[in-house]
């Protein structure tokens, strides 16, 4: 009989966050897999069928937090609420599976293994404190980001095992430590894909008037660490064309996307709000493009989710990020998309020219993303590395 799992994410079902459908969705796995999961999370909402689901009850004012500090200030009450739940009903033979969300949560493990004998594992989704200092949250050197870089590796140490998303990622991470580190590649996966209704008679993308028109979609999280100026600035060079540009989701620089289009009256960049669930099926299905950035620095520090939604949904990716980079390599490589730098706004410009008129194109770049998908990620390949991991 493997441990109870008691796993520790601020971000948890019913929240539309990658983080929280990732976390449920592995939640959800390891259970049916015979696991016995307590998932401690500071998302409001009721049960969820087959988890023992504890909401802390954290004070929260209405909204999410979007500024810095608030984030920070309500991470800092989750994790105070989680260490003391786990002090309390804590005991040894359980496992604690850490997500770091927000990232000094891992703080709680190396604790938490010497006043309670608890086991963890430690996932790191973002490398703090390099994402802090690549968005210039944290300097990019000195006592304050050091300190920050040895609790990491403080955390990362005392854990069972740390799991990174991205080969580049562990590479990376073990260079700002300076030392060997074992550590544990495993890749996310599609949360969902985009449904087989020809995008034509989408319903989402009929009511949203992309039907009939070449659309790049980017959706998810308009965060810091996204690079979504090349991607306005074409659209600003290609506005004597039909295409449109669709924009899906929220974050720190959805002022950014706004105010760009309507300083230059884009009224082909449209931009709707984190859709349910439910219907991402009908939006990640409508466009026939799919675009991620990510600012230079970014591309061994983070690994975006969407990548694997964009995959599997057999649509064709378009990035932005520096060509060296090891996801760029892979697009690629694989023909499964289009790669420009940073700042090639005339690049993608011509780019987006040529596959709105070459169909063709678009969707052999699709089924190389989907059979890439299929062949190489996915919830199940996911799963039995966590679970082969946690047991």
């Amino acid at each position: 009989m493997p441990p109870e799992l008691l796993i520790l994410s601020e971000h948890f079902a019913p929240s539309t966050g990658a983080t929280a459908q990732l976390v449920t969705d592995l939640a959800l796995g390891l259970a049916a897999r015979g696991h016995r999961c307590r998932v401690l999370t500071a998302t409001a909402g009721g049960p969820v069928a087959g988890l023992e689901v504890v909401r802390l009850g954290l004070p929260r004012c209405a909204g999410a937090p979007v500024g810095v500090l608030a984030k920070a200030a309500a991470g800092l009450v989750f994790v105070l609420g989680g260490l003391g739940w786990c002090l309390l009903h804590g005991r040894r033979g359980q496992r604690l599976f850490i997500v770091s969300n927000p990232p000094f949560v891992g703080l709680v493990g190396p604790l938490l293994r010497g006043l309670r004998g608890l086991d963890y594992v430690f996932l790191f989704q973002d490398l703090f404190p390099r994402s802090a200092a690549l968005t210039g949250v944290l300097p990019a050197s000195g006592p304050i980001t050091a300190a920050w870089r040895s609790l990491m590796g403080w955390v990362c140490h005392s854990s069972s095992a740390t799991v990174v998303l991205s080969d580049a990622m562990a590479e990376r991470w073990r260079r700002e430590l300076r030392r060997p580190l074992p550590l544990t590649v495993i890749h996310n996966w599609a949360v969902e894909r985009a449904s087989d209704i020809p995008k034509q008679v989408n319903p989402l993308a009929r009511e949203w008037g992309v039907g009939d028109t070449f659309t790049v979609q980017y959706s998810g999280n308009f965060g810091r660490l996204h690079e979504l100026l090349t991607l306005l600035e074409a659209a600003r060079l290609v506005q004597d064309v039909p295409i449109r540009f669709l924009f899906i989701g929220g974050g720190a620089k959805q002022a950014q996307i706004t105010a760009y289009r309507d300083a230059f009256g884009l009224d082909r960049v449209l931009v709707k709000p984190y859709q349910p669930r439910e219907l991402l099926p009908l939006s990640l299905g409508a466009c026939d493009l799919a675009a991620i950035g990510l600012i230079p620095g970014a591309e061994d520090t983070v690994a975006p989710s969407k990548f694997y939604g964009i995959l599997a949904s057999g649509r064709g990716v378009l990035l932005v990020a520096q060509r060296g980079c090891d996801l760029a390599q892979l697009v690629l490589r694989e023909g499964c998309g289009v790669v420009v730098e940073p700042g090639e706004v005339a690049e993608l410009a011509l780019e987006l020219r040529s596959l709105a008129v070459h169909p063709a194109r678009v969707a052999a770049m699709g089924e190389q993303a989907r059979r890439l998908y299929q062949e190489r990620f996915g919830l199940e390949k996911a799963l039995a590395a966590y679970e082969a991991l946690l047991t």
